[in-house]
């Protein structure tokens, strides 16, 4: 005679239902990553939209960052060579070959009143790999020029133990990083709110293939993956448990 067993037996609360809100929740951290990602990715394409936009003429008049953000700028002005900052650290790879190097950024007095300036990205040096401080040569034109480039929310950054508005660097040339608001006070000159990466080919020197802005939705398929990985192995736990514990619940009535 085949023993059987009741539901109500079989069956344990707390643990059973332990998992089953595991598994909920990991789900729901799961699609809330996929949706996170999506996220992600629609704001790429609009910042790849614009980046095709009818070039913006910046004055020294104050601008709102968001009214020019990630959208071409064009810019009349002379450049402060005296307040030139070298951002070391920079990495780039060039035919395969991995190169450390400098971004060089000067501001950019605009033509018109207000005496503001703009904060210029003119690009990428290598760096002497015997010498540190040794930069490959590169021109700045005087005068009153024009410069094309893409308004980004800030210079690029690197992990840096000093402090976040690089105020313990202020007055080096070199540094790790530059904060646009201490940079502004360092310097006395008001500075609009974002840096332009320079897109014109002025035969400088410089290199101006700037890396294209990762979205970072990989790193949220990435945690998704992992939560409904969770999500699966909780429920493999449990029907492990549960075939165990019907098991044993039958070995024990047989012997009744």
């Amino acid at each position: 005679m085949t023993a059987r067993v009741a539901f109500r037996q079989w069956f344990a609360p707390v643990p059973m239902l332990a998992g089953v809100a595991m598994i909920v929740l990991t789900c729901v951290l799961g699609r809330w990553q996929l949706s996170r990602a999506q996220e992600r990715i629609e704001r790429q394409a609009r910042i790849e939209a614009m980046a095709h936009a009818p070039a913006l003429r910046v004055s020294a008049q104050p601008v709102a960052a968001d009214a020019v953000m990630y959208r071409p700028v064009l810019l009349r002005g002379t450049f402060d060579v005296a307040h030139t900052v070298l951002l070391e650290n920079r990495p780039r790879v060039t035919n395969g070959v991995s190169r450390s190097g400098f971004e060089v950024l000067i501001p950019l007095v605009l033509e018109g009143a207000g005496g503001r300036a703009v904060l210029v990205n003119r690009g990428w040096l290598p760096r002497d790999p015997v010498e540190r401080t040794r930069i490959a040569p590169y021109t700045t034109p005087t005068g009153e020029v024009q410069v094309e480039g893409i308004a980004v929310p800030h210079a690029s950054r690197v992990y840096s133990f000093g402090r976040k508005d690089g105020a313990d660097e202020a007055g080096q040339r070199l540094r790790q990083n530059i904060d646009l608001d201490a940079f502004a006070r360092e310097i006395g000159v008001p500075l609009q709110p974002f840096v332009v990466e320079q897109q014109s080919d002025a035969q400088d020197g410089l290199q101006r293939d700037w890396p294209r802005a990762d979205s970072g939705a990989d790193r949220n398929y990435g945690y998704a993956f992992q939560w409904f990985s969770m999500a699966t192995a909780v429920l493999a736990l449990m029907i492990v448990y549960g075939v165990r514990r019907y098991r044993r619940l039958i070995e024990a009535s047989s012997v009744d």
